[in-house]
């Protein structure tokens, strides 16, 4: 019974991740743009004066929080494939994670101010890896 209460929360879990992405792909140009610059100017705060801070910019930022959603992904899908079945899906994971990547840019295009492009699928895919 505690067995399958643990795969219901990792289930939970799984739901909630994605639809942060999928909230995230919902925000329109000018708030996701918004989103970025605070982020950047967060970690410029942190990293002044060393020698990454001038490679530092706004697409940086928005690559890194892809690889990091996609990579919180991979890790909750491939522990509900554990809990599941008893071993990991690799295969499984990354489909379901470019799956949900697809999604993710076609819910951009219609975010309004916002591109969509195969280049966040491919990312999001090997973040899910």
């Amino acid at each position: 019974m505690k067995h399958r209460w643990l795969i219901f929360l990792c289930f939970l879990l799984v739901s909630a991740v994605i639809g942060v992405i999928w909230w995230h792909s919902m925000q329109n140009g000018v708030a996701s743009h918004a989103e970025s610059r605070r982020m950047l100017a967060f970690a410029l705060s942190h990293l002044q004066g060393t020698q990454l801070a001038p490679y530092l910019s706004d697409g940086h930022i928005r690559r890194l929080a892809h690889l990091t959603e996609y990579t919180t992904l991979g890790v909750v899908l491939s522990s509900f494939s554990v809990l599941v079945s008893r071993r990991s899906h690799k295969v499984w994971v990354l489909l379901i994670g470019i799956s949900v990547a697809a999604i993710d840019e076609y819910i951009q295009l219609l975010s309004g101010g916002r591109t969509s492009t195969w280049h966040d699928v491919v990312l999001d895919g090997v973040g899910c890896v």
